[in-house]
This record gives structure tokens, C-alpha cells and sequence, in this order.
């Protein structure tokens, strides 16, 4: 379940000690830098930055009766995604374009609970200071147990 942090942080070059404030929102515990807030909104954990220039946001849903096969390929229509691929761990990979125009990438797992896991971060570019407080996020991202 936890291996679409690992994936996550793969994908994002490295892993900075998490600083910041610890907190507990939804299924999630993070580390919080200075201007990021973070905020449940029905399924889902939405961190951002204060100038809304990035965000990431985990929703974790159920899988019904549906493959994560089916999840991934309709999230993909639905969020105008594009390539799409699988990994050699089952996990699905897109990156797509926000209604604010901003390039994100999309990540679905399954957590092999009957629910499925999908993260999503914008905002990750050019900016290095912003792609550091983003990594440093991400590694911090952890379960409630």
C-alpha cells in the first residue's frame, strides 16, 4: 500500500529530510511546510501552496467491481490524460492538464484492500525551491494507522 510513495519519490529525482509541521488529515499524516495548507475535501487530501502555483492531492476509493485496469483507463478519458502506462508493479502512470492549466502527473495503485489510491501533483517544474518543498512532502506522506 505504501509503495506509491516509494513510487512517487522515485519519480521525483530524491528524498529531502520532511521539516515542517506534522499533520494529521483524512487517511494521511504529512509534514506541512510554511505557506502549504492542507485540506480534506470528501475523499480526498488536498495539500497546496499558498500561491496555488502546486498541489497534491491522494483520494483513496473504492474498487467495487470494477479492475484498477478499468480506474486507470476511465480516470484517463476523464482527466483528458495522456501516457498512459503501467509499471512492472501494476500501478498506472498519466500526466494531464488541470482546469487551471497546469501540467500534473497522476498516479492509481491498488491497495489491494478492495480500494485504489490516486495521487496526483501540479506544479512540479522548473522552480527548484517549489520542487524541493514538494519531494520533501511527499516523502513525509504516511498512513494513519
Amino acid at each position: 500500500m505504501r509503495k506509491i510513495f516509494l513510487c512517487f519519490a522515485l519519480i521525483m529525482l530524491s528524498a529531502f529530510p520532511a521539516m515542517g509541521e506534522t499533520r494529521n488529515y483524512g487517511p494521511l499524516t504529512a509534514d506541512i511546510p510554511s505557506g502549504w495548507t492542507i485540506e480534506q475535501q470528501g475523499s480526498v487530501t488536498v495539500i497546496k501552496s499558498l500561491s496555488n502555483n502546486a498541489s497534491i492531492a491522494v483520494a483513496v476509493n473504492s474498487l467495487g467491481d470494477a479492475t484498477l485496469t478499468d480506474i486507470a483507463e476511465h480516470l484517463y478519458i476523464q482527466m483528458s490524460g495522456k501516457n498512459l502506462e503501467q509499471d512492472e508493479d501494476g500501478d498506472y502512470m498519466f500526466t494531464f492538464t488541470n482546469t487551471s492549466g497546469a501540467e500534473g502527473l497522476a498516479i492509481l495503485t491498488d491497495s489491494q484492500e478492495g480500494r485504489y489510491i490516486l495521487m496526483s501533483v501540479t506544479g512540479y517544474g522548473n522552480d527548484e525551491a517549489l520542487n524541493d518543498e514538494i519531494d520533501k512532502i511527499i516523502d513525509s506522506l504516511d498512513w494513519n494507522d
